[in-house]
């Protein structure tokens, strides 16, 4: 891909590209659709919960979506083939879904382990895979919805399956940055803290548990869904044309400790 010739605030806009965002019905991957049909693209919204798809359409009557399991290898080849066929084109992937199944490492059973690397890791792994093969001599851009705990080994809580996950995406991201560069296709990842999304409701119940969070950010708060979509934004667009193979930590200082 050669050089973009946007310059200034034009950089940061994506008209006229297809954007296909997983987890895309909710939280941070909702904020990015959002964003990404702002600054001029087409958003496809892929999720596997039907009823937030639902409400997300209600929200995004303009967007389009689709059901999908990251997890399912033949669904997800036919879900970016269908996109492809629908748009002739796709140019951005969010791969932005995720689980977490909090227990500690001694009493995590297998099927939980295998359960979180099939969504964190594979599953971005296949969409990532299913979108390049459909973006062409145009090249594009692949964000990954990494995390500040694929960056540190330090958590306030036991999240040993979504720890190791996040690292080996952050580390998924900067090999296929090399691998598909000559493809003209860039491929970055953010790594938000903890973000006032559905993901991180049950430990809001646990008022110390938040205080303990804020207290170990140097901005002393969560981060908002659209806070994480700038970045995303950023990292998609023509401004970011020179940037592959970073990880963005959208964190409030967290790692900077």
């Amino acid at each position: 891909m050669t050089a973009t010739a946007a310059t200034g605030l034009r950089a940061f806009r994506v008209d006229g590209q297809v954007a296909a965002i997983t987890g895309g019905a909710q939280g941070i991957g909702l904020a990015c659709a959002e964003l990404l049909s702002e600054a001029g693209a087409t958003v496809v919204l892929l999720d596997h919960d039907a009823e937030a798809l639902d409400t997300a359409r209600a929200k995004m009557p303009h967007a389009h979506t689709l059901a999908l399991d990251v997890t399912d290898e033949a669904a997800v080849e036919r879900a970016f083939a269908a996109i492809a066929q629908a748009h002739q084109r796709i140019d951005i992937l969010v791969n932005n879904a995720g689980r977490a199944i909090r227990k500690p490492s001694l009493e995590l059973p297998l099927a939980d382990w295998d359960a979180v690397v099939a969504v964190n890791l594979t599953g971005a792994f296949l969409c990532a895979r299913a979108a390049a093969r459909h973006m062409g001599e145009r090249g594009g851009a692949i964000v990954n919805t990494a995390s500040i705990m694929g960056l540190s080994g330090g958590g306030l809580y036991p999240n040993i399956s979504y720890q190791t996950t996040k690292g080996g995406l952050v580390n998924m991201t900067r090999a296929l940055a090399v691998e598909w560069a000559p493809r003209g296709i860039r491929v970055n990842a953010v790594a938000p803290t903890w973000t006032k999304t559905q993901f991180i409701g049950p430990l809001e119940q646990s008022p110390e548990l938040m205080a303990r969070i804020r207290s170990v950010t140097p901005l002393q708060r969560l981060a908002e869904p659209h806070e994480i979509a700038h970045a995303v934004l950023f990292l998609a667009s023509p401004a970011a044309a020179m940037v592959t193979g970073h990880v963005l930590a959208v964190d409030g200082g967290f790692l900077a400790q």
